[in-house]
């Protein structure tokens, strides 16, 4: 007897919704760009110091150990922004000088707080990751290092929760700018010039777990690229290199259909009429909703001082009773392994 496999829905219409935007909307549009006044930064002072008072570091803050009375409303606007919006945000205007690396990141876990659950962002249960060169000159062809651990240019993708925060404690000699595109619009694109290859995004591929992998797992798992859960299109495609750097492992090889949908999405994400660039500053943080934006990263030099060198925070946030993401979909939906999820993450 055949059993009939259900086929993923594919959204037929172009989205026209405050996600599918280009760079030429934000030309003269800078509101995307939230700068602290003073008042605003005595408050996050204030915070700190109660949460110092407590105990508490970056890796154990909770959103009630750092009360924020007067920003606490705003954040969630901006939550809101982030999660049915633009989809992305930029918060300037901390003054690093102020602080030594360990209350930066008491900083800004606290503020991310303030968005939602801080999750795991690998196997061993770091909460706060650090983006920097651990002297690997790229990440493609191997499948033992992150994008994050090089200096190389990292291609466009998500990561695997709902919201991604960065914060610049140092930048690089020269490089390392961030590119963002929205994965709405390149939906838009795919659908008006290969709706059959769009389609085959909505698919299941297999990610190289790039050594994350823990108690006898898959080194690999599975997920579409696109998806539809209660009306809301995400687009969580992790890194498309991890597909790649999965075939050797698994054995199982790329059609040709799927490898020519894979580099049509990316070559639509290489527009630049489609890209927002940022360079960020120390003290910066931005948000990104991986569910409608991918972001890249410019190859970049660094000082040869290691205490002057590229160095960023970062965390993995998922929103409760965010934007609806399909849970069959992303076996990482809370920034760890399935099975894994409770015992990883960290309340908030």
């Amino acid at each position: 007897m055949d059993v009939a496999i259900p086929q993923p829905v594919v959204w037929s219409q172009p989205i026209e919704d405050a996600s599918a935007w280009r760079a030429a909307n934000f030309a003269r549009d800078f509101s995307w760009i939230v700068t602290w006044s003073d008042a605003d930064l005595t408050e996050l002072e204030a915070a700190l110091r109660h949460a110092c008072r407590l105990g508490m570091t970056a890796e154990t803050v909770t959103r009630d150990g750092f009360p924020l009375p007067t920003l606490a409303p705003r954040l969630a606007a901006l939550r809101h922004e982030l999660e049915y919006g633009r989809g992305f945000a930029l918060l300037r205007g901390i003054r690093l000088d102020r602080y030594n690396d360990a209350d930066a990141g008491l900083l800004f876990r606290g503020i991310g707080c303030h968005f939602g659950e801080v999750v795991a962002q690998n196997a061993k249960g770091d909460v706060l990751g650090h983006v920097r060169d651990l002297g690997y000159d790229d990440y493609r062809g191997r499948g033992d290092v992150r994008g994050y651990q090089t200096r190389a240019r990292l291609e466009f993708h998500t990561d695997v929760v709902d919201i991604v925060g960065l914060m610049c404690l140092r930048a690089a000699r020269e490089g390392g700018h961030s590119l963002i595109v929205s994965s709405t619009t390149v939906h838009n694109e795919m659908l008006r010039e290969a709706p059959l290859l769009l389609g085959l995004l909505y698919g299941n591929f297999l990610f190289d777990r790039r050594g994350e992998e823990v108690d006898g797992e898959n080194p690999y798992f599975i997920s579409p690229v696109y998806s539809l859960h209660q009306g809301y299109l995400s687009c969580r495609p992790a890194v498309i290199e991890y597909i790649y750097s999965a075939e050797p492992k698994t054995g199982i090889p790329l059609s040709g259909a799927q490898r020519t949908a894979l580099e049509t999405f990316i070559g639509h994400a290489l527009r630049p009429e489609l890209q927002l660039g940022m360079d960020l500053e120390p003290g910066d943080i931005q948000l990104l909703n991986n569910s409608v934006i991918l972001h890249a990263r410019t190859g970049f030099v660094d000082h040869e001082e290691p205490e002057r060198r590229r160095h960023l925070l970062r965390l993995w946030l998922n929103v409760e009773s965010g934007r609806p993401v399909d849970p069959l979909a992303y076996p990482y939906r809370r920034g760890v392994p399935t099975g894994r999820a409770r015992s990883a993450v960290h309340n908030t």
